[in-house]
């Protein structure tokens, strides 16, 4: 499989390149923006962008899915709740994304728990997780979890902001991730991957949810 991570903006987002394995259709994970970079990268590996996924709407992981959307003609898939994200207003991403114009997808599609998204011959199954906000969703590849802000190496996501519960995010990990397989592989937002078990085992603010 053919996966690549690129770090992205002050804030250091995860954004994930992934496709089946080279010159085959590619899903672009949380693009936070550096959008010639991203299209680059496609460009590089000959890979042909069919799907932008979003896990939720907050900005340093949305800021390029227009502009790589106009790039590449793919079309968005975000959780409706947190669709308005998508066209910001700029004086939100100055300093974020170097003042890169949110503009809204002419495609977006909205996703719901259990869809599957399709990228070539991988199936990406939408888990419905709010918590850090009221749209996050996370993406299930067997062996992979790409969960945005809902859980980090050792941590958990905010849930301060608008939209944010505690109890959610605390109830979709119970629900709709411990119950994966312990080697599950989870790629976070931001900072390092972890698995499943290492976070059960060490992850302070997740103990006691088995």
């Amino acid at each position: 499989m053919y996966l690549k991570t690129l770090t992205i903006g002050m804030l250091a987002t995860n954004c994930y390149i992934l496709a089946a394995d080279r010159r085959s259709p590619a899903a672009v994970i949380d693009p936070a923006g550096e959008v010639k970079s991203i299209v680059s990268r496609l460009h590089e590996d000959e890979l042909e962008c069919v799907a932008i996924l979003c896990t939720h709407g907050h900005v340093d992981h949305v800021a390029g899915a227009g502009p790589l959307s106009d790039a590449v003609g793919a079309p968005v898939y975000i959780h409706e709740e947190d669709a308005g994200a998508l066209a910001s207003p700029r004086t939100k991403l100055v300093g974020l994304v170097g003042g890169l114009m949110a503009t809204r997808p002419r495609q977006v599609r909205y996703v719901r728990d259990g869809d599957v998204i399709d990228v070539g011959d991988l199936a990406l199954k939408v888990l419905h997780t709010p918590g850090h906000t009221r749209g996050g969703v996370s993406f299930y590849l067997p062996g992979y979890l790409f969960c945005g802000d809902l859980i980090f190496q050792g941590s958990i996501g905010r849930t301060d902001l608008k939209g944010g519960s505690l109890q959610a995010l605390l109830r979709s990990v119970r629900d709709k991730v411990w119950g994966l397989p312990d080697d599950t592989q989870i790629m976070p937002g931001h900072g390092p991957s972890t698995t499943l078990g290492e976070e059960k085992a060490h992850n302070p603010f997740l103990m006691g949810l088995g």
